[in-house]
């Protein structure tokens, strides 16, 4: 009765009856589907995994929960629907991690009613982009959100959304973004004092001079950065805490000249990993 948070490593370990029924006091659920294979093409695309029955018991017994993460799973634009009705006015956690089947339709109602959203995470999920509208949405109605991360979805992008977020969204520490021009961000980076992760976006060589990023800023990654574009980070490479180059063009001299400048740096990410 007194536990708050469950991870259920596979979805069809228990039936989510069972799991409710055993915790009905759960302010977070974590869940996972598909096994890593998936990612490898190894696993069929009807395979299962889907989202429906978890979404469909979340809707009365769970009074108390705040935050759901569910990873390699196929959810619908209807369960997002569904789970907004029941838990819109509460969830302060939405994490879709590597997940399929949803379009930003979805996800422009999650934005207009879950607005007391603190994080939003949807990393590297297949999303069917019908417009940019749900990120005005989403800046416009999460005044509290701390962390937005769409990293490696592909999804548009509208600079001036982004001036919107970081101007209502005092509290914004986290952005990670699809791909777009570094260039295109000077605005974003100057509303946004506060943040202090940023990653995505990709870097002109002949573009990044007047880019300026903010003064707290020590967790950093762009995609695509090669040999002539590094020196973008060398500025505040002292502060840095953390440096993503999984999809960089650097070369080991690179690698070597960039980390030396780092003299803090507490995590370095490398080759894409996946830890289950």
């Amino acid at each position: 009765l007194t536990r708050k948070h469950v991870t259920v490593p596979f979805c069809y370990a228990v039936s989510p009856a069972r799991l409710l029924a055993r915790f009905p006091r759960l302010e977070s659920l974590g869940v996972k589907g598909k096994p890593r294979a998936a990612m490898y093409g190894l696993i069929p695309d009807d395979w299962g995994a889907y989202a429906r029955p978890w979404v469909a018991e979340l809707a009365a017994p769970l009074e108390c929960l705040k935050a759901l993460h569910l990873r390699r799973m196929v959810v619908t634009d209807d369960d997002l629907a569904a789970l907004v009705r029941a838990r819109g006015h509460m969830l302060q956690e939405l994490k879709l991690d590597k997940c399929s089947g949803f379009s930003t339709d979805a996800l422009r109602l999650v934005a207009r009613s879950c607005r007391s959203l603190r994080t939003l995470f949807l990393e590297e999920c297949t999303i069917t982009d019908n417009g940019t509208e749900w990120l005005h949405d989403l800046a416009a109605n999460n005044p509290v959100l701390v962390t937005l991360n769409f990293y490696l979805t592909y999804l548009r992008v509208e600079p001036a959304d982004l001036e919107l977020l970081a101007k209502n969204c005092k509290s914004l520490i986290s952005l990670k973004i699809s791909d777009c021009d570094v260039s295109d961000l000077i605005g974003f980076f100057q509303i946004a004092t506060c943040l202090q992760e940023f990653a995505g976006a990709e870097i002109s060589e002949q573009k990044y001079g007047n880019v300026k990023l903010p003064s707290k800023l020590c967790s950093f990654g762009l995609t695509f950065m090669g040999t002539n574009e590094m020196h973008i980070i060398f500025p505040f490479s002292a502060v840095l805490k953390k440096l993503d180059l999984q999809y960089s063009f650097l070369t080991t001299e690179d690698h070597c000249q960039l980390i030396a400048k780092c003299p803090n740096l507490l995590v370095l990410a490398g080759e894409e990993c996946d830890w289950g």
